[in-house]
């Protein structure tokens, strides 16, 4: 083992707490730093609109509310020029307008400046649709800048970042001063998207932003299907009067209060209202009956299957079954009818179908249809399963007799007898039991804990006897080490 000199060791130490003291000092002069100051104003702009695509999409003049930074190094200063900047959506800032020197030296109260090319000489212009993108508020900042490279002073010589701020609300091309309405968006979904005549479909709308009070109003066209006010961002509405056909419904938006918010429309959602392709109803009934139903022997019921070839006749047979079938005819628009079919009394047990022939080929809106699947349950059991005849008879099938025995009747080397696995001798469940008395697994799960506990009791009182032994040694001499190692 190496050990350090005492002398390179207090060197160490101090090196130690020299370093530990600068980072302290330089934690603490972080932390006290002054803090990064917002807007120390409002400038105002004349004229309050514009457009996006004018080649200098902000003009006319401004007028700021207070002096430049009264900061100079050597011919270095921060009172000869002005610069324009947008905060985008991101939290960044582009310039829009760079070295504004009219009516420099900024100095004075308030300071009336043109925005005007001609009155600017330099000033570089950034056109506002390659810096805004999308509707919304924005912040424009005006700033004090060098009269070299036209950049904002570094905080360590004007502390705070100060700055003037303004507002505008930009909707399409179009910009105005203020914080104006807020943009909203609506997105509509339906449910479901494929439905039956006279099924419910339900219409959802979500408004963004969600705290944004109104109506949604569905429309199909212009014409109005219903409204709903929204609650929590959402507005619900629920029709069973779709006609049969394709629906294109949209959300409009209409906010309570126009001057907070903006109103909005939501893109269509596409619902299809149409016949089902295949429908079976129970024939005594009519009760329509679910997808491969369950259906007894005997049963009748009325088949339906829609959107075929039209006047075409459709054979039909019954999977593993040779019972005939009448055939039949589809219509003009397609649909193929069968008023009655009766499951025969033979059919069999299990999974079987309505085959048609040819398949139902499909006009585009779906995938053809060959067969109709339906299950057969089992034959009712109603009679004894001894005699399937069902009748009893009073003929005993062995004599009886009176007379009684003494002879064993079981099995004479199993239960009786000599040895018994169940009785007395030498008995696996009575006598000596591994379940009672003096369980093997009982006995031998106490005595493994005893061990470990003694063990792990013995290992602490060696481990402190050996220590404390080290310790006496080295404190009396009796333990040494040889020099170190040079």
């Amino acid at each position: 083992m190496t050990l350090l000199h005492p002398f390179r060791r207090a060197a160490a130490i101090a090196a130690a707490c020299a370093v530990l003291a600068l980072g302290v000092v330089a934690l603490v002069a972080s932390q006290s730093q002054p803090a990064r100051a917002a807007s120390v104003g409002e400038f105002t702009m004349t004229p309050g609109s514009g457009r996006l695509s004018d080649a200098q999409g902000v003009g006319g003049s401004i007028e700021i509310p207070g002096a430049c930074p009264d900061f100079t190094l050597e011919d270095l200063n921060f009172t000869s020029y002005l610069s324009l900047y947008v905060v985008k959506a991101d939290g960044s800032e582009a310039t829009a307008l760079r070295g504004i020197s009219n009516q420099a030296p900024y100095d004075g109260a308030t300071s009336g400046v043109s925005l005007a090319a001609a009155d600017n000489p330099g000033i570089v212009v950034n056109s506002l649709s390659s810096i805004i993108t999308g509707d919304g508020t924005y912040e424009l900042r005006v700033r004090c800048v060098d009269n070299y490279d036209q950049s904002p002073p570094t905080d360590a010589w004007v502390p705070g970042d100060p700055y003037w701020s303004q507002k505008i609300t930009v909707t399409g091309d179009d910009w105005v001063v203020g914080e104006g309405a807020k943009a909203t968006s609506v997105a509509l979904i339906s449910d479901p998207v494929t439905a039956e005549p006279k099924e419910e479909v339900t219409f959802t709308a979500t408004v963004t932003p969600t705290d944004a009070p109104g109506t949604v109003t569905f429309l199909e066209g212009e014409k109005s299907l219903g409204e709903a006010a929204v609650a929590g961002g959402k507005a619900e509405f629920k029709t069973e009067d779709l006609a049969g056909g394709v629906h294109n419904v949209v959300a409009r938006f209409t906010p309570t209060d126009a001057t907070k918010f903006g109103a909005s429309e939501s893109t269509p959602a596409r619902v299809d209202v149409q016949s089902a392709r295949v429908e079976m109803l129970d024939a005594a009934s009519g009760e329509r009956l679910t997808n491969n139903p369950e259906l007894k022997r005997g049963q009748t019921v009325k088949l339906i299957v829609r959107r075929c070839q039209p006047s075409t006749t459709f054979a039909m047979s019954m999977q593993r079954n040779d019972a005939e079938f009448p055939s039949a005819k589809s219509d003009a628009n397609g649909e193929v009818t069968w008023a009655e079919l009766t499951v025969p009394d033979d059919a069999v047990e299990g999974q079987s179908g309505w085959d048609l022939t040819p398949s139902c080929s499909s006009d585009g809106s779906g995938s053809d249809v060959d067969a109709v699947a339906f299950t057969v349950p089992a034959p009712s059991d109603e009679s004894p399963s001894g005699d399937p005849s069902g009748e009893p008879t009073d003929e005993p099938s062995d004599e009886p007799t009176d007379e009684p025995t003494d002879e064993p009747t079981g099995d004479t080397g199993g239960t009786t007898g000599g040895e018994s696995t169940t009785g007395g001798g030498d008995s696996t469940s009575g006598g000596v039991s591994t379940s009672g008395g003096t369980s093997p697994s009982g006995g031998l799960a106490s005595t493994g804990s005893q061990i470990a506990l003694f063990s792990g009791i013995g290992a602490v009182v060696l481990t402190a006897a050996g220590i404390a032994f080290v310790r006496y040694g080295r404190r009396n001499g009796l333990l040494t080490f040889g020099e170190p190692r040079a």
